[in-house]
C-alpha cells in the first residue's frame, strides 16, 4: 500500500476528460463523483490521506477505490455494479448512432446552421445521447469524437461541390463533344501540323462560352506600390462600382487563337454579333463548328432567322449537356483569365476595362496555345469519328 500511495495513476487523456466531466456531473450518485475524484488527484501524484483530508472521507475508501483501479480498470472503481455506468467501451452501435448525427442536417434537427461544427456536434451528441439509449456517449469528450471522424473519413463541417447529370441524354451528348474533339485531332499530322485538304475547305471548330457581370471597380484611393519595407500591394478597402460588361469569346481549336467579343449584354443580338464575327474572319467554303452550351440566346428565334440567311452548312452547333459545360474547352480559358487578368482588377472607368480585356487577347494571341482535349479520348476511334 506504500508504494502504491507513492505512485501516479496511468491514467489516458480520454479517461481523464471523463473523470472530469463525471466529477462535475449533478445527476449521478455522490459516491461515483466522490471516485472520479480520487482518481484524479492520485493522477496528479496526492497522497491517500491528502485526498481523504480533500473530500473529508476516510483513506479506507480511497485505499479501496485505487486498489479497483489497478484490478479492474476505471469501471472497476467507480461502479459497484458492472456496467451500471459507464461501459468499457463505446458499442458499434452507439457508433452507428454518432455516424447517422453527423450525417443528418443540423437545420432538420432544430439548429440555425447548415452545417455542424465540432462543438455543436459534440453538444447534440452529449443531450441527445441518453435518451437515443447511449448513456455512455453523454460523456464522451469532444476531441475523441474529432478523432472517431477522422477515422471514419468524415468531415460533415466541410462543402465538396459536385455537378449534378441532370439532362437524361447527358452520355450522349457528352459522345457527340469527343467525337469533335477526335476529329479535331485528326486534322494534325504526326509532327502537330495542320492537314489542309486540296480543295482548302476545312472544318473550323470553336469552343464558344459568354463570361456576364465582368465587374467594372474603381478605387477610391491610390494603390500603394511594393517597397523595400513593404512587398505587398497596399489598397484601401472601400472601392466604387462602375457596372458591369459581358465577355463573348470562342478559341479556335486549330490555331489556339482566342477570340473576343465584349458587350454590355449577353443577348441573342450580341450572340448574333458573334457569329458575325466569325463568318467574316473565315473563308466562305469553310464550316464554323461551334461548340456550346444550351444558353437561351444559342437557340432563340432570332439567331434562327439569322443562321437562316446564312448558306447551307456554314455554322454547325454542337451542344454541351446540361451541367457540362466542363466539357467545353473555353472554360479552362476562361479560368486562366479570371487567375491572371480579372483577379484584383482595378479600373477608372466601363471603358478602361473593356480595353483591357481586348488587350489581354492581343497578348494571348501573341503566343496562342492549341488545346487538346485528353479525358476519355481512348474511348473514341479514329474509325468511328471519321464516319461522322
Amino acid at each position: 500500500m506504500n508504494a502504491m500511495r507513492k505512485t501516479y495513476l496511468p491514467l489516458s487523456d480520454e479517461d481523464r476528460n471523463y473523470l472530469k466531466s463525471l466529477s462535475k456531473k449533478r445527476t449521478i450518485q455522490a459516491q461515483v463523483v466522490d471516485r472520479a475524484r480520487i482518481l484524479l488527484y492520485k493522477a496528479d501524484g496526492m497522497t491517500f490521506q491528502q485526498i481523504a483530508d480533500k473530500l473529508a472521507i476516510s483513506t479506507a475508501t480511497v485505499r479501496l477505490c485505487v486498489s479497483k483501479f489497478h484490478k479492474g480498470g476505471l469501471d472497476a472503481a467507480l461502479f459497484d455494479v458492472q456496467r451500471s455506468g459507464r461501459p468499457s467501451e463505446i458499442t458499434d452501435d452507439a457508433k452507428a448512432w454518432m455516424i447517422s448525427i453527423a450525417c443528418q442536417r443540423p437545420a432538420e434537427l432544430g439548429y440555425a446552421q447548415e452545417l455542424w461544427t465540432l462543438a455543436s456536434l459534440h453538444k447534440y451528441i452529449q443531450k441527445h445521447a441518453e435518451e437515443a439509449g447511449y448513456p455512455r456517449l453523454s460523456t464522451v469528450t469532444k476531441p475523441y469524437i474529432q478523432k472517431f471522424l477522422r477515422e471514419q473519413d468524415m468531415k460533415p463541417f466541410k462543402i465538396k461541390y459536385y455537378c449534378e447529370k441532370r439532362d437524361p441524354d447527358f452520355e450522349t451528348k457528352m459522345h457527340e463533344v469527343l467525337l469533335v474533339y477526335k476529329q479535331i485531332e485528326m486534322q494534325f499530322d504526326e509532327n502537330g501540323d495542320l492537314i489542309v485538304p486540296d480543295d482548302y475547305k476545312l472544318t473550323i471548330t470553336v469552343s464558344y462560352d459568354e463570361k456576364p457581370g465582368i465587374q467594372a471597380i474603381s478605387n477610391t484611393a491610390p494603390d500603394l506600390r511594393p517597397t523595400p519595407e513593404h512587398g505587398e500591394v497596399y489598397r484601401d478597402a472601400e472601392y466604387k462600382r462602375l457596372g458591369t460588361l459581358s465577355l463573348l469569346a470562342g478559341i479556335d481549336l486549330l490555331t489556339g487563337e482566342a477570340i473576343p467579343l465584349v458587350s454590355e449584354t449577353h443577348k441573342s443580338s450580341d450572340f448574333i454579333e458573334f457569329l458575325k464575327i466569325l463568318d467574316k474572319k473565315y473563308p466562305s467554303q469553310d464550316t464554323i463548328r461551334i461548340i456550346l452550351d444550351n444558353h437561351s440566346a444559342h437557340t432563340s428565334k432570332e439567331t434562327r432567322c439569322f443562321l437562316d440567311t446564312m448558306p447551307k452548312g456554314r455554322f454547325k452547333f454542337v451542344f454541351t449537356p446540361k451541367h457540362g459545360s466542363w466539357l467545353n474547352m473555353i472554360e479552362s480559358f476562361f479560368s486562366k483569365m479570371t487567375r491572371q487578368m480579372l483577379h484584383g482588377i482595378r479600373v477608372n472607368s466601363k471603358q478602361e476595362l473593356e480595353e483591357r480585356i481586348y488587350k489581354y487577347f492581343d497578348e494571348i494571341n501573341r503566343e496562342p496555345v492549341v488545346y487538346h482535349w485528353k479525358y476519355k479520348m481512348d474511348e473514341i476511334s479514329e474509325e468511328e469519328a471519321a464516319s461522322v
